[in-house]
């Protein structure tokens, strides 16, 4: 496998600043259907999808700043059964650096610039890595953007946000704007779920049947 890894920045910070001035306004959606939320500034507006699993994809204006983000959900129920305690070390293990190996591929010319564990999206862990590339269908332009991938309950959550290489820089306070307001319904409790008895240490447990001297143990 082609890794993209090849220099980046340890621990880059990664901040996030409002969507734009209190007199803007903004657009809400909200997705019932894969369970999450976004806002946007008035002046961006959602266009068609491109990929499957593309849930909503809108663009900012001027022609010529390419600016867009797009929210992508995959089902992913391996890790259902844990309890919400293993999220950062699943993110580690599934979602990080061979994670967007694979999810850059599908651009050309591809240069990370700074990668991060232990960051957040929504309710969930997340990773993010911030890239240029050359766009590999539509008009051929040259992109920085910054993408992050969180996993919760029984979805991947990955939202990815770019412009044009050259304006990528004032615009990217409003593009972490955009992923600032990403959220996700709530499936998981803070209770801890997923312990069990063992079964060969622990006092079997007895219950009564329906008869007096019906007793069952487990």
């Amino acid at each position: 496998m082609h890794s993209f890894f090849k220099s980046f920045l340890v621990g880059a910070a990664f901040c996030s600043m409002a969507i734009s001035s209190a007199s803007a306004e903004i657009f809400f959606v909200e997705d019932q259907n894969d369970r999450f939320t976004v806002a946007f500034p008035d002046l961006w507006k959602k266009i068609g999808n491109q990929k499957p699993d593309d849930k909503l994809t809108v663009v900012g204006p001027g022609e010529n700043a390419f600016a867009n983000c797009r929210v992508r959900v995959r089902s992913d129920r391996r890790y259902v059964i844990f309890p919400n305690k293993f999220g950062n070390a699943i993110q580690k293990i599934s979602f990080s650096k061979e994670f967007w190996n694979n999810y850059l591929g599908e651009y050309d010319d591809v240069s990370v610039e700074a990668f991060k564990d232990d960051a957040g999206l929504g309710r969930g862990h997340a990773s993010v890595v911030e890239a240029s590339y050359d766009t590999a269908e539509g008009p051929l332009v040259h992109k920085r953007g910054i993408m992050f991938a969180s996993l919760y309950y029984d979805q991947l959550y990955i939202v990815d946000c770019s412009t044009e290489a050259s304006v990528y820089p004032k615009w990217r306070s409003e593009l972490l704007g955009i992923v600032k307001s990403v959220d996700f319904e709530k499936m998981q409790f803070e209770k801890s779920s997923g312990h069990y008895r063992d079964f060969q240490e622990d006092k079997p447990v007895e219950v009564a049947g329906p008869n007096e001297l019906d007793v069952y143990k487990f």
